[in-house]
């Protein structure tokens, strides 16, 4: 009972932050979706309507940019995990002098701002940029190639850029805390190397992609910079359209309504992928060991 008692008591500064960092912004959200805007005084009134989810439900163009983001947000995520984890696996097997230089040159892309980040890849793949420079050097090509800027490729292409440095330290984190003695057990039974990954440590890293996957999902499938800066007329995001609804439309019902349901959507997808989650052996033998 004291135990139970100790528990509750660690669990409530946690409780505190969850609320009043999650839940009280999304109650403010629910209540402001059901307000209404009085334009000629540019005030909200509790008017406790549902226009403002009649609204973005009959236009499908809010329909569009959730799917679009959901969309891009797991496609950056499948191919960082494709990406993402061989680099992952390999590097448990360096020393540790290589995996402190290996973990720097990770992270190092972080340590500068997002938009130093985007700005520099405007200049590698712009007109005059180093990579139609080094085409026509080599004589592949006589006048620039347009799609390398301000195109879906583009956009795509820096969102994985950003993001994969998540999905190894995530993948890496798991496969570290592998026992090494379950994969040699492995082999001494006559397991192929390809056997010993699918049966051992695929299974075991799959927290770890867990994670990997939603932390990618969450923060592509979320940002709004990246698109706007790159993704020239095919940048329009719903984080976007909800900024423009808060700030310069000043429908904060509408953009109240549509950030919830862009919530849902992305719950739903990471409610789906935890269920596939479970069903692997390996996976549900992490989670009772921690549970324990």
């Amino acid at each position: 009972m004291a135990s139970v008692f100790h528990r509750a008591q660690l669990a409530v500064p946690v409780a505190c932050i969850l609320i009043l960092g999650c839940v009280l912004p999304l109650a403010v959200l629910v209540v402001f979706s059901v307000f209404e805007v009085d334009l000629d005084a540019f005030t909200l009134v509790p008017a406790f309507s549902g226009q403002s989810w009649a609204q973005m439900f009959a236009n499908p163009v809010f329909a569009f940019l959730i799917g679009k983001s959901v969309v891009s947000g797991a496609g950056t995520a499948l191919l960082a995990a494709l990406i993402g984890y061989p680099i992952a696996v390999s590097m448990t097997r360096l020393p540790v002098l290589w995996k402190g230089i290996g973990s720097i040159v990770l992270l190092t892309p972080l340590y500068t701002g997002e938009i130093v980040r985007i700005y520099a890849w405007r200049v590698v793949l712009g007109s005059e940029g180093l990579v139609n420079a080094a085409l026509k050097w080599f004589g592949v090509i006589d006048e620039p190639v347009k799609f390398l800027l301000f195109s879906p490729f583009t956009t795509h292409l820096v969102l994985l850029y950003n993001n994969l440095p998540f999905m190894v330290l995530a993948i890496w984190i798991s496969a570290e805390l592998i026992d090494k003695r379950l994969i040699e057990a492995a082999r001494d039974l006559g397991a192929r190397p390809i056997d010993a990954f699918f049966k051992v440590i695929l299974p075991l890293t799959t927290p770890g992609l867990a994670v990997g996957v939603f932390t990618v999902f969450a923060l592509a499938a979320g940002d709004m910079m990246t698109p706007s800066l790159l993704g020239g007329t095919s940048g329009a995001t719903p984080m976007a359209m909800i900024d423009n609804l808060f700030g310069t439309a000043f429908d904060w019902p509408l953009a109240s309504a549509l950030s919830l349901s862009l919530l849902v959507v992305l719950f739903a997808f990471a409610t789906g992928f935890v269920t596939i989650l479970l069903r692997f052996d390996g996976a549900r033998a992490v989670f009772r060991r921690g549970a324990r």
